[in-house]
């Protein structure tokens, strides 16, 4: 527990979680080899020294990104592949160590009232016709996954959409909402700097291959990060976010679909 730590080791894992936040924030920004060798190479002693140190919050933070720095070394592809190999990753690693189990994300409540869940499900809406409107303006932004469904029947695109957008919606809020903003939660409190850095990860980590491409689309997925962020504080748990992405993810899919029949 923090209150029974020093107070030099709460404020070194604080230091640690925010530079390990910071570089995942600016590595998917950069145009150099050179530059993401030396980023990814700091990520790897930052999360060393945490893991030597038994810091749970910096801990999860650096496991998961060096899984997924080293996955990536390997050429697999999509990205989307790489990311939840590297959950799988953090999930194995976790369950092995007591002391890094303290931010594991399926510790969380996952229960919500109908209320709730109603209002995770209309700003999910809501999201979702913004979306909507932003692929009609961009529509080169959905080539990607036109491409990968291009020979499916409607009833394969509509089941495995289904299923991807539900398993998506629970493994990156695991992720975004669970390790990454209860780490920088528990190192700075629940203010408004977790909550913009947990948003501004969410949204270099969907750059520039994310479904929102280019700046404005970061800048998108920046806000939306911030609403789902204010979704997993107030309601206490990440059953509330889950519903949110799911339908703005559903919503996605419904573009696809239009797309797909026309």
């Amino acid at each position: 527990m923090n209150g029974m730590r020093p107070r030099t080791d709460i404020r070194s894992e604080g230091v640690v979680v925010v530079l390990l936040t910071g570089l995942a924030i600016a590595l998917p920004f950069a145009r150099s080899a050179g530059i993401v060798a030396a980023g990814g190479i700091a990520v790897i002693v930052l999360t060393a020294f945490a893991m030597v140190r038994k810091m749970p919050a910096a801990g999860a933070i650096g496991v998961l990104l060096v899984a997924f720095l080293l996955l990536g070394l390997t050429g697999l592809r999509p990205k989307r592949l790489l990311f939840g190999l590297a959950v799988v990753v953090y999930v194995v690693v976790a369950s092995r160590l007591p002391w890094l189990r303290e931010l594991a994300p399926w510790r969380h409540a996952w229960s919500c009232n109908l209320r709730q869940g109603a209002a995770g499900a209309a700003i999910g809406l809501v999201a979702g016709l913004a979306l909507w409107a932003w692929y009609e303006r961009r529509p080169e932004q959905l080539a990607d996954l036109l491409d990968i469904t291009r020979d499916w029947s409607i009833w394969t695109l509509l089941s495995l959409g289904v299923l991807a957008a539900v398993v998506n919606a629970v493994v990156e809020e695991a992720v975004y909402r669970g390790i990454i903003q209860d780490s920088l939660e528990r190192v700075l409190r629940p203010g408004v700097t977790a909550l913009v850095m947990q948003a501004a990860v969410f949204a270099a980590l969907h750059f520039p291959t994310g479904i929102l491409q280019g700046h404005g689309g970061v800048a998108l997925a920046f806000l939306y990060g911030l609403v789902l962020g204010l979704l997993r504080r107030r309601s206490g748990g990440l059953a509330v976010p889950v519903i949110a992405h799911a339908v703005t993810d559903l919503a996605i899919l419904g573009v696809v679909l239009a797309q797909f029949v026309a």
